[in-house]
């Protein structure tokens, strides 16, 4: 008998460890088997941690030069500054310094009363980088004015005609840093997810990045074709710098917007939300990024819909549901409204695009804006009717 009973018991260990946790709200990412996930779940905490190399927050306000052993030609270190008010006006800048500083991908748009205008010169091609410690490039620049302080200049075209701008950014809640507050277990998951061999760890080792997001004030002045335009916006500064190689990327959603009042989310007092779902190639098929902020507290969005339930097609819709949720929180449903103009960027080498709207929903009640973007990878498969915007060298 006691063989018997010794022999059903390891049958049962072995179908619970093998068997796949049943999903309570069919929120990516799901995860693999208990055995797989509890494995991810060890080599994710064991991962880096050291405080006093490039991954330290201290490098949230600088430009970060290209770490030891990475791949120079896919190292990104990104810059953007954006807003959004209830009146349906959007506005984002980014400088993005890729290949040590000698390729800089440069944005600068806006949607005013139901026009867009946008800088004409989108690439910057040069042998060096003449300011590696600066934030600059093509007319346009960022400087750090004091704690939370950022200054934003701009000159050069917008819609063909000649522009400028001053801006100020001012720091309004918490600050999110990637290595801090991501969720361990949402990212377990999403490596569970994937078929693992040394190839596919030898893969993950090398998308090694860091991102910083926080909410903020954005006010200044816009000027082009004889026009001024006042901003008074809320928004949010992001920073990420590590490794992009935009080929590596199928497609992922960027939903960031600030809410009209504090209102109670997942359990903190939120000025802030950010909701990204990615579909990082071979990497993580469905992984999840976000955070709630307030003003001193930071917690993850570890869950959200299925990207494979919105624009999937490639045909961004202009009304649709996401559902996200925090750890130890229940789901919290959002209806998010983009609305027209839109504003498309197209990179590396014509493959990927970036397409860019201004977005109105509510949460728990609470009226919200912000901007929705979607990215898609043509090489992947995403032969969406892009844009005719180009990436020209400068």
């Amino acid at each position: 008998m006691a063989p018997l009973i010794i022999g059903v018991s390891a049958i049962c260990i072995v179908l619970v460890l093998f068997s796949r946790p049943r999903s309570r709200q069919g929120l990516a990412p799901e995860g693999g088997s208990r055995l797989k996930n509890a494995l991810a779940l060890l080599l994710t905490r064991l991962g880096p941690k050291n405080p006093d190399d490039w991954r330290t927050p201290q490098n949230s306000d600088v430009r970060v030069p290209v770490p030891e052993g990475m791949d120079e030609k896919n190292y990104n270190d990104s810059w953007v500054f954006q807003g959004a008010d209830a009146g349906g006006n959007a506005f984002l800048t980014r400088l993005g310094f890729r290949n040590a500083g000698r390729e800089v991908e440069l944005w600068f748009w806006g949607s005013h009363n139901g026009e867009r205008y946008a800088n004409d010169q989108r690439s910057i091609l040069r042998e060096t980088d003449p300011d590696p410690d600066g934030i600059r490039a093509g007319g346009l620049a960022y400087e750090k004015l004091g704690e939370g302080l950022w200054k934003i200049t701009y000159e050069g075209s917008l819609n063909g005609s000649p522009g400028k701008a001053e801006l100020l950014w001012e720091a309004d809640a918490a600050m999110f840093f990637s290595p801090e507050h991501m969720d361990s277990l949402s990212t377990a998951r999403a490596m569970a997810e994937m078929p693992w061999s040394r190839g596919y760890f030898e893969k993950m080792r090398r998308e090694n990045a860091v991102r910083i997001e926080q909410g903020g004030l954005l006010s200044g002045t816009i000027e082009y074709a004889g026009k001024k335009i006042t901003l008074n916006m809320k928004g949010i500064r992001d920073h990420s710098w590590g490794r992009r190689d935009w080929s590596s990327i199928t497609r992922y959603m960027w939903t960031v917007f600030a809410l009209d009042k504090p209102t109670e989310v997942a359990g903190i007092t939120a000025k802030y939300m950010a909701i990204s779902p990615v579909n990082y190639g071979d990497v993580f098929n469905r992984i999840t990024t976000g955070w709630i902020a307030g003003d001193n507290k930071v917690i993850p969005v570890a869950y959200t819909t299925d990207m494979a339930r919105v624009g999937n097609d490639g045909v961004i819709p202009e009304h649709y549901q996401l559902l996200f949720r925090s750890p130890a929180h229940k789901p919290v449903s959002i209806n998010i409204h983009r609305r027209q103009p839109e504003m498309s960027w197209i990179v590396s080498d014509r493959k990927f695009e970036v397409n860019e709207a201004w977005c109105g929903l509510e949460v728990n009640g609470t009226k919200a804006c912000g901007i929705a973007e979607f990215g898609y990878s043509a090489d992947r498969g995403y032969f969406r009717p892009f844009e005719s915007a180009k990436a020209e060298p400068g």
